[in-house]
């Protein structure tokens, strides 16, 4: 893949939003409250401002091709959520959520486009890196693979990106996004998360071919997510992706109440940084994953992690 040079970029930051997703709500109750997605808008624009950085904003107005989605998913499941509007994630028939569902893969596929068209180094796209869907289901919240869908459609396409890393840092296992990809040699999957919690997956010793997980114990912190990251970091250079992708769960943060992980805001900043300094002239795509506090730590920490992940 070849990339513009460093000053060739139009500007800092792709961000890509929805005034929309403020209705991705299952329930009142539901620890899933959309409105999390524009308050993050809304500290990230806050956040560029003071630091400088110029933020392009692009409306995420994409749905793609059925096709697109049965890279990744069943035929019947694309179906039952589109054509149905069900999931096994709300009751009954909920159209608009499906609606939106479909919206969401749309805004991730546009953020990876204005990386291959050279817009910028970082694109964010805040409802992204629903790593929990499978095949023919869904879970943990998470409707349609978006990560696993752009990478086969960027993997499968005229982009000039053969080979992608994906590095999740949620408090919970990528383990839809590793299931759909591990037979896919041109893409590295790699999760560290709270071994105590859903889904139970992604244990060390899974390890197999390009596929690498740190379970980590009850009450885990800053240090144990460094160590993490380091070794993630080494098997990206290895690997040598042309692309990386993130999944910036904010549910690790030590007042989440989803989790047991400990990480300070500070902490989950670094280790981002630590990732945009290994890869100066990388794409970054970043998701943000899983966060339960959408008034106010999960936007918070979403924001910053996307300016850290800025070259």
């Amino acid at each position: 893949m070849c990339l513009p040079a460093l000053g060739d970029y139009m500007t800092n930051l792709i961000l890509v939003h929805s005034d929309a997703y403020v209705d991705w709500v299952f329930s009142d109750s539901h620890p899933t409250q959309g409105r999390r997605f524009n308050n993050a808008r809304e500290r990230l624009l806050e956040f560029a401002l003071t630091n400088g950085i110029e933020v392009l904003e692009v409306e995420s107005d994409h749905f793609p091709e059925r096709s697109q989605l049965e890279r990744v998913h069943s035929t019947a499941y694309v179906a039952a959520v589109l054509d149905e509007g069900r999931s096994g994630e709300w009751s009954g028939e909920r159209h608009e959520l499906g609606h939106i569902a479909h919206r969401m893969v749309g805004g991730t596929i546009l953020a990876a486009d204005a990386l291959v068209a050279g817009q910028a180094l970082t694109a964010v796209h805040f409802p992204g890196a629903k790593h929990h869907a499978q095949r023919d289901h869904s879970s943990g919240f998470c409707v349609f693979a978006d990560l696993a869908i752009t990478a086969k459609y960027l993997l499968d396409g005229n982009s000039g990106v053969s080979r992608i890393s994906i590095i999740d840092i949620d408090a919970h296992h990528g383990d839809g996004t590793e299931a759909l990809l591990r037979e896919d040699p041109r893409v590295q999957t790699m999760s560290v998360h709270d071994r105590t919690i859903f889904p139970g997956t992604g244990h060390a010793d899974d390890t197999d071919r390009e596929v690498f997980n740190e379970a980590l114990p009850y009450g885990s912190g800053d240090s144990q997510l460094t160590v993490a990251v380091a070794r993630f970091i080494g098997e990206a250079q290895r690997f040598a992706p042309d692309l990386l992708m993130l999944a910036l769960g904010a549910d690790g943060h030590d007042s989440d109440p989803l989790s047991t992980l400990t990480y300070s805001i500070n902490g989950m900043v670094a280790a981002v940084g630590m990732i945009r300094e290994a890869f100066p002239e990388l794409p970054i795509l970043i998701g943000g994953a899983g966060g339960y506090q959408p008034d106010d730590v999960t936007p918070e920490v979403w924001a910053r992690m996307a300016i850290a992940a800025c070259a």
